[in-house]
């Protein structure tokens, strides 16, 4: 009994192999694939995290903007950076100082306190804003590279009579003096009927159509987000054409088109974007490829209705 169990001692010591220190070796070798490994899980779970994190809070937002009212917005008010502050809510999210600066990418912030500085009352779309800010701790927003874009869609469903082909049509995009970058929209959302360039026909908000190329989609808080499409100057605020957005409310290549677009009624939309840069948890230069390169901008969105942004068309309107 004891020369057996001698044996097994030595058959697992590898005395019979003369192969003493082996398990030293083994572990020599894999020892750096397993930190690999347990440091590249923990690069993805840091993003994930962070990802699900910024899901939750963007959608947040969206439920934040469905319950006001974004036809209260005073158009142009969006390009005077004396809105990009969340002070109203809070003393801790001051972004700007007072002065109505409307140059990109505002003052300079620097030698500025967080008090009180009579900044107007904060509105719909720092209101929104604000409430990604608000909900961000403990993520930081920074202001030098992130970015918050909320746009607002009005829509319809043609033909009104609900006969025939049916088709959804986006009749506004607000705020109105921020909703198109040239080279990638082809028209301004409130010219709609016909599409012509005119922007006065019969339903069409002319107050709200502007014939000049805005290069800004949305209303973009620190309007660090920025887009080349060829127009001879970068377009902020949001990657979603007018079209793109139209092209999903019509459920473009949906087999069940028709009957989905028959349940649907005139109404409007949310949409709230978050650009975020992401940095490794570790900051390991070998784990800098895809999603979790370090400086990564990760971008999520989210639509949710708005009733107070129904268009009012006229029931004698032909659309």
């Amino acid at each position: 009994m004891r020369a057996t169990l001698r044996r097994m001692i030595a058959i697992l010591d590898g005395t019979p192999t003369r192969a003493r220190g082996q398990s030293l070796v083994e572990l020599t070798l894999t020892l750096p694939v397993l930190l690999i490994m347990i440091l590249g899980l923990t690069e993805i779970g840091w993003y994930a995290n962070n990802y699900l994190n910024l899901l939750d809070i963007v959608r947040e937002a969206g439920r934040q903007g469905s319950t006001r009212d974004p036809m209260t917005w005073v158009d142009g008010q969006e390009k005077n950076y004396n809105q990009m502050d969340c002070e109203e809510l809070s003393d801790r999210y001051d972004k700007l100082p007072f002065e109505n600066n409307t140059t990109w990418p505002g003052p300079d912030l620097s030698g500025y306190g967080y008090q009180d500085r009579g900044e107007r009352r904060i509105g719909y779309y720092d209101y929104v804003a604000c409430s990604v800010i608000g909900n961000m701790s403990p993520m930081v927003f920074d202001d030098e590279k992130d970015d918050i874009v909320v746009s607002v869609f009005q829509f319809l469903v043609t033909p009104k009579n609900k006969t025939g082909t049916l088709k959804v049509k986006i009749v506004g995009r607000l705020p109105a003096r921020a909703n198109e970058c040239q080279g990638d929209d082809a028209y301004d959302p409130f010219d709609w009927n016909p599409r012509n360039g005119t922007g006065n026909d019969a339903g069409e908000f002319t107050s709200s159509y502007d014939s000049e190329w805005d290069n800004v989609r949305g209303y973009c808080f620190r309007c660090n987000h920025e887009m080349d499409y060829g127009g001879g100057v970068p377009c902020l605020g949001s990657e979603f054409s007018t079209a793109e957005v139209e092209a999903m409310l019509n459920f473009d290549g949906d087999a069940d088109q028709q009957r989905k677009l028959a349940e649907l009624a005139d109404f409007g939309l949310v949409l709230v974007e978050i650009y975020w840069t992401h940095y490794q948890l570790l900051g390991l230069p070998f784990f800098n490829l895809g999603p979790l390169e370090d400086g990564q901008t990760i971008h999520v969105w989210t639509f949710f209705p708005v009733s107070a942004a129904e268009p009012k068309i006229s029931e004698t309107v032909n659309y």
